[in-house]
């Protein structure tokens, strides 16, 4: 099924799922997933019109981002980086100007070392910055993680945050207010008043990342 928005062929997925309402999420492949509750019946000619706004300007978010990983170029810490492969003796990334050089050896895939590369970053990355912001507000999880996800972080009920795997392409700002988000949230499940207020008390500027914050995309 396919909806134009715009200039632009949206690829629309339906899934059905134990939900009380329906929801739509545009996805950054411009496919818009379409979840229905399995327990009632949705008109969804009526859904999508009445969503015509907010996938209007969900498309347009997308045109405007950033792309922070693609074949030919990646972003390391918000500053973007010409990939090129280079045969090797062992396999190893290293940085040279604007350059972020792939040393491949045997039958490694490319992007397999540059995934496990970002995902070792950023891995060191937010232990640091869980660390500090935990002290700050004494606030400590029971594990902190990375690994693929859509979104750039995750806390679950039980006190586990994950990040996702590629977070240190952000700029350092961005990340930051990504740990400290999911730090807040060991306390205030929610996006509450509460919630801000304790987030204001490491990151007075939480606001303006949350912006910026949308202009990139994996």
């Amino acid at each position: 099924m396919l909806l134009k928005i715009g200039n632009k062929e949206i690829d629309c997925k339906i899934k059905v799922k134990k939900i009380k309402n329906a929801y739509l999420r545009l996805n950054y492949n411009y496919q818009l997933d379409i979840i229905l509750p399995s327990s009632k019946r949705v008109n969804l000619e009526t859904l999508l019109r009445e969503k015509q706004k907010w996938l209007k300007r969900k498309v347009k978010e997308l045109e405007n981002s950033v792309n922070l990983f693609d074949r030919d170029s990646i972003y390391y810490k918000g500053k973007k980086y010409r990939i090129k492969v280079i045969k090797g003796k062992n396999s190893r990334i290293e940085f040279s100007g604007d350059l972020l050089k792939i040393f491949k050896f045997g039958k490694r895939k490319i992007e397999n070392i540059l995934l496990e590369f970002l995902a070792d970053e950023t891995l060191e990355y937010v232990l640091k910055k869980v660390e500090e912001f935990s002290g700050k507000l004494n606030l400590f999880p029971k594990s902190v993680s990375v690994k693929k996800l859509k979104n750039f972080g995750h806390c679950t009920k039980d006190k586990k945050i994950f990040f996702n795997s590629k977070l240190i392409c952000l700029p350092t700002e961005l990340s930051d207010y990504v740990v400290g988000h999911e730090v807040v949230h060991l306390k205030h499940f929610n996006h509450s008043k509460d919630f801000k207020l304790e987030l204001a008390k490491i990151l007075p500027n939480y606001k303006e990342a949350e912006k910026q914050l949308k202009k990139y995309c994996w």
